[in-house]
């Protein structure tokens, strides 16, 4: 069908595998990466320091970030110190230089686009 690109988590082009703290999975549309997602299952317990630092050599996440919380709650910390908490239905736009951690008893959802 021309003009449209379709893909499903069930079957995505990449996996973070965070053990038992959960996963990210990664799918992308389009020819040139035009349109890449991400969804992360991420369960308490999970946080940058532990299932992402000991990876890379970053002391806090060089990323940009959009997000959607789709369940759960995460909390963001700049390296200011200052602090936002993202629930169920919030958007959030988030600058390099941040370190983050599951919120609670519950797993959070996560889109990232």
């Amino acid at each position: 069908m021309a003009g449209i690109d379709k893909k499903n988590f069930d079957d995505p082009d990449e996996v973070e595998d965070y053990g038992a703290e959960g996963n990210s999975k990664r799918v992308t549309l389009g020819i040139a990466d035009d349109s890449t997602l991400w969804r992360s299952s991420l369960l308490p317990g999970w946080s940058w320091m532990r299932n992402i630092k000991p990876n890379v050599s970053f002391e806090t996440c060089p990323l940009h970030h959009r997000e959607y919380v789709v369940s759960g709650r995460i909390r963001y910390t700049m390296n200011d110190g200052s602090e936002v908490v993202g629930e169920p239905g919030d958007h959030l736009l988030i600058e390099p230089g941040h370190l983050a951690e599951v919120a609670g008893n519950e797993a959070c959802i996560l889109l990232d686009w």
